[in-house]
């Protein structure tokens, strides 16, 4: 992207209009892929003009928006670094992040409380338990019966 800003630069120096290049050249100062850069135009993700004969023109402060501040490192690789914006994104979104944590656990031991003053409350507003009813005489064993069938016979 220093590419970028250097070029930006020329075409201010020579009075030129706003920074707009074609696709081609913003793939080859972004070093990203044609294909890449024509996704990112389709998909709204990077904005682009259209210029009288209907070729797409990107800006170049547009570009360095979209795929980030590049820094050249010993072996030419070119990784993407946050600007300061970012960090500030990023840290905003953690802080969010905690709060919503926050909002959750608060949420759910609301709902643990009020789930149990539920249940408390259903066993004091319950009508009582009637006692369960007597289970009739079990049968008893054969021996038993007959002992007693025999005891009438004999009265």
């Amino acid at each position: 992207m220093q590419r970028l800003r250097h070029a930006a630069l020329q075409r201010l120096a020579t009075g030129a209009p706003m920074a707009l290049i074609g696709l081609a050249e913003a793939a080859r100062l972004s070093g990203r892929n044609r294909a890449t850069i024509h996704r990112a135009m389709k998909s709204g993700k990077l904005a682009y003009t259209l210029a009288e004969g209907g070729e797409r023109k990107i800006d170049i402060s547009e570009l360095e928006r979209v795929f980030g501040t590049r820094a050249t490192i010993g072996n030419g690789v070119q990784p993407l670094q946050s600007d300061a914006s970012q960090r500030r994104e990023i840290e905003t979104l953690r802080e969010f992040l905690a709060e919503s944590r926050a909002a959750v656990a608060d949420l759910r031991r609301r709902l643990d409380e009020s789930e149990a003053e539920r249940r408390r409350l259903t066993l004091l507003l319950s009508p009582p338990t009637p006692p369960a009813p007597a289970m009739p005489d079990q049968p008893r064993p054969l021996g038993q019966r007959i002992l007693r069938w025999l005891a009438k016979q004999h009265v």
